[in-house]
C-alpha cells in the first residue's frame, strides 16, 4: 500500500536557517514513500498524490512494515519499469541513510558526495523520519565555509565559536565587539613579528656590510606569506567541503601540496635569484647574492606551502580550531626560517661575520 507524508513545515516546506547541532534540526518531514511490498504502479500513484515540491518527489523511499528505511527508487527508473512489477528490484541506496543525531555539516557533506537529491534521515530504530534536501545541504556548507573564512581573516568570535559571525555585527555593531574579535589574532602576529625582528637584529653586522641584502627582505617575507595563506585557505575550504580528509591526509592531500609547493619554490627561486644576480649582484660585485636570494625564497615558499596544510591538520588533531590559529603561526615560522636561511647564506657565501 502506498503512502505519503505531507507538509508540516508550512506551504513551502522551508526549514529554519542552519545552526550548530544535529541534522534533525534541518530535515523536512515531507517525502514520498511506499511499503517494500508495493508495486511500481503503487509508487507512481504516491508521486501523483503527493503535495511535496517537485524536487522532493524525484525519488520514492521504501520502508518495511515498521517504517524502517530500506532504500529508494528513482522516479526515472519507475517510469521505465512495468507498472505491475515489484518495486524492490529498483531499490538502491540502502546504506546512505544517516542518523538524526549526525552533525549538520557531516550530513551535508555526505549528500554532496552522493548522486541523489535527498538524503534519508532515520532515528535510533532506523525508522525514516525525514530528508535533507540538496539545497538545504548547500546552505549548511555555505554557512560553515563562510565561518571558516571569517575565522581565517581574524574576525571570528573565539569566545562564541558556536555562533555564526554576521557581517552586520562586524560592520555596524559595537566597536568593542569588532576590536575584540580581531585584535586577539593580531596579537599572535605581533609576537611573531617581534621574534623575527630579534632575528634581524642578530644579523645587523651582515646587513650593514651588504646593504643590498635589505632590498630583498620584503620579498623573502611576503612571498612566503602569500604562499602560506594560499595553502591554508585551500586546506580550510577543502576540509569544509570534504575534499580534504583526516583519513587520506598524509597519503593524498599533504603529498600533493608538498609537490605543488616544491614546484612553485623551484620556479620562484630561479626567477628571483636570476633577477637578484643581474640587478644587485653584478653591479655591486657580489654575484653570490643571486644564490642567497634564490635559496632563501626556495626555503620560504616550500616551507610555507607545507605548513599551510600541516599546521591546520595538527590543530584539528589536538582539538583546536585551525581557522583562527593557523595563519599567524605559519607567518611567524616561515618568516623566521626564511630570513635565517637568507642571512646565514649571505654570511657564508659573501664572507661577512655576525
Amino acid at each position: 500500500m502506498a503512502s505519503t507524508t505531507f507538509e508540516t513545515l508550512g506551504a513551502t516546506g522551508a526549514t529554519t536557517k542552519a545552526s550548530p547541532g544535529p541534522i534533525s534540526a534541518r530535515i523536512r518531514d515531507a517525502f514520498v514513500y511506499v511499503a517494500d511490498s508495493a508495486s511500481v504502479s503503487n509508487a507512481l500513484d504516491a508521486v501523483r498524490r503527493t503535495r511535496v515540491p517537485a524536487g522532493q518527489a524525484a525519488v520514492v523511499f521504501v520502508v518495511d512494515g515498521q517504517g524502517c528505511y530500506k532504500g529508494f527508487a528513482r522516479l526515472s527508473a519507475l517510469l521505465r519499469a512495468e507498472p505491475e512489477s515489484a518495486i524492490m528490484p529498483l531499490v538502491e541506496g540502502a546504506d546512505i541513510a544517516v542518523s538524526h543525531a549526525m552533525d549538520q555539516e557531516t550530513a551535508a557533506r555526505r549528500l554532496q558526495l552522493k548522486d541523489v537529491p535527498l538524503l534519508p534521515v532515520v532515528n535510533s530504530k532506523r525508522e525514516m523520519i525525514g530528508v535533507l534536501t540538496f539545497d538545504d545541504a548547500m546552505d549548511i556548507l555555505e554557512v560553515e565555509t563562510s565561518d571558516d573564512i571569517y575565522f581565517k581573516a581574524g574576525v571570528g568570535d573565539v569566545f562564541h565559536t558556536e555562533d555564526h559571525v554576521r557581517s552586520e555585527k562586524l560592520t555596524q555593531g559595537p566597536i568593542w565587539y569588532t576590536v575584540r574579535v580581531r585584535i586577539l589574532f593580531l596579537m599572535v602576529t605581533l609576537a611573531g613579528g617581534l621574534v623575527v625582528g630579534g632575528l634581524i637584529d642578530q644579523f645587523e653586522d651582515v646587513l650593514g656590510a651588504v646593504l643590498a641584502l635589505a632590498i630583498f627582505i620584503p620579498l623573502v617575507m611576503d612571498m612566503g606569506g602569500n604562499v602560506g595563506t594560499q595553502s591554508s585557505t585551500i586546506f580550510a575550504r577543502g576540509y569544509a567541503l570534504g575534499h580534504v580528509t583526516m583519513k587520506d591526509f598524509w597519503r593524498k592531500n599533504f603529498v600533493r601540496e608538498a609537490l605543488v609547493g616544491l614546484t612553485m619554490a623551484v620556479g620562484i627561486a630561479l626567477v628571483a635569484g636570476t633577477v637578484a644576480y643581474f640587478w644587485q649582484g653584478v653591479p655591486n660585485e657580489i654575484p653570490q647574492l643571486g644564490i642567497v636570494v634564490g635559496v632563501a625564497l626556495f626555503t620560504s615558499v616550500f616551507l610555507a606551502s607545507c605548513l599551510g596544510f600541516l599546521l591546520p591538520y595538527i590543530m584539528i588533531r589536538i582539538g583546536v580550531d585551525h581557522a583562527p590559529g593557523a595563519d599567524p603561526f605559519i607567518t611567524t615560522i616561515k618568516d623566521f626560517s626564511g630570513l635565517l636561511v637568507y642571512f646565514s647564506m649571505a654570511s657564508w657565501l659573501i664572507g661577512v661575520d655576525f
